[in-house]
C-alpha cells in the first residue's frame, strides 16, 4: 500500500504536465495547420459547387459570394446541352474497359517479368519504366497519324491506347509487389500439376489486391478526368471533358452551366475514389519498396 502512494507522487518523463502541455499545444497547433491547408485545397472544389447555382451575370460580378437561392436549372440545362447520359456512358466504358485492361495486362506482364530472373526479363522491366519518363507531347502526333491508320479514332478504339499508355506504371508497380509474394506459392501449385496460367489467377493474383486497387483508382482518375488524348482521337463531345469544353468557344462564355456540368461528371469519380482510397498509400508503399 504504502509504494503504491508512493508512485503516485513519482511522475516518470512521459507524466510530466510541462511535456503533456507541450505536446498537446503541438497538436493543437497541427491540427490547425491541417485545416487550413484542406480548406485551401478544397476551397475550388467549393467554389465550383457554389457557382453552380448561380448565373453567368452573378458569377461575374462576384464569384465568391453565396447564391441567392438554390436552383437546379443549371444542372437541367447543363444534362441536356451536353447530352450526359450519352457522354457519360462514353466515358465509363473507356473508364472501365481500360482500367480492366491495364490490370489484366500489365498485372501478367509484372509476374511473367517477376518470376523469370532472365537477362531478357530485365531488358523488358527497363523498357517499361524507361517509358515512364517519355513525355506524351514526344509522340503525340505519331500516335494520331496511328490511329487514324488503324481506324482507332472512336469510342472503343481509344481504349487500347489507354491500356498502352497506363501499362508501363502498373507494370513497375506490380513487379515490385509480386517479388514479396513466396515464390513456394508458385511450387507447390506446379506439383500439384496447375498450370501457370491458372497458378496465378487463383493463387497470385488475389494475394495482389491492395496494389490492384491502387492501380485502379490512379488510372480510373487519369483516364476519367483526361481532356488532352480525347480531343486529338475522338470526335467533339464524345466523353465528358470534351463536352464541358463545348461551354467555351470564342463568342460563348457559360460559366453557369460549366460549373454544374463540373459537379455532375465529377461525383461519381470521387465517389469511386472515396471508397478505395484506403488502399493507396498501401499499395503504392508495397509495390515500391518491396522486394
Amino acid at each position: 500500500m504504502k509504494a503504491s502512494i508512493l508512485s503516485i507522487f513519482k511522475r516518470t518523463p512521459k507524466e510530466n504536465p510541462g511535456a503533456i502541455r507541450k505536446r498537446s499545444y503541438s497538436s493543437i497547433a497541427l491540427e490547425i495547420l491541417m485545416g487550413i491547408l484542406a480548406i485551401i485545397f478544397l476551397s475550388p472544389t467549393i467554389l465550383i459547387f457554389i457557382n453552380s447555382f448561380k448565373s453567368d451575370a452573378q458569377i461575374t460580378l462576384n464569384p465568391l459570394a453565396l447564391p441567392d437561392s438554390i436552383n437546379f436549372a443549371n444542372y437541367i440545362n447543363a444534362w441536356h446541352e451536353t447530352n450526359f447520359p450519352v457522354v457519360f456512358t462514353n466515358t465509363l466504358i473507356i473508364t472501365s474497359l481500360s482500367m480492366v485492361g491495364i490490370i489484366i495486362v500489365s498485372a501478367m506482364a509484372a509476374y511473367i517479368l517477376a518470376r523469370t530472373p532472365s537477362r531478357i526479363s530485365w531488358i523488358f522491366y527497363l523498357i517499361f519504366t524507361f517509358s515512364l519518363v517519355v513525355p506524351f507531347q514526344t509522340f503525340m502526333i505519331p500516335l494520331v497519324k496511328t490511329a487514324k491508320d488503324f481506324n482507332l479514332q472512336n469510342v472503343l478504339g481509344i481504349i487500347p491506347i489507354y491500356i498502352g499508355l497506363g501499362c508501363p506504371m502498373a507494370v513497375f508497380m506490380y513487379h515490385g509487389f509480386i517479388k514479396s509474394v513466396p515464390i513456394e506459392i508458385d511450387e507447390s501449385a506446379a506439383i500439384d500439376g496447375s498450370s501457370q496460367l491458372r497458378t496465378f489467377f487463383h493463387l497470385v493474383f488475389p494475394l495482389l489486391t491492395p496494389v490492384t486497387a491502387t492501380i485502379a483508382i490512379l488510372d480510373a482518375l487519369w483516364i476519367w478526368n483526361d481532356f488532352l488524348l480525347p480531343l486529338i482521337i475522338l470526335p467533339k463531345q464524345a466523353t465528358l471533358q470534351l463536352a464541358q469544353f463545348g461551354f467555351f468557344s470564342l463568342y460563348r462564355r457559360q460559366y453557369s452551366l460549366a460549373m454544374a456540368s463540373l459537379v455532375l461528371s465529377a461525383a461519381p469519380i470521387v465517389i469511386f475514389y472515396l471508397a478505395l482510397q484506403k488502399y493507396i498509400v498501401k499499395g503504392v508503399a508495397a509495390g515500391a519498396v518491396k522486394g
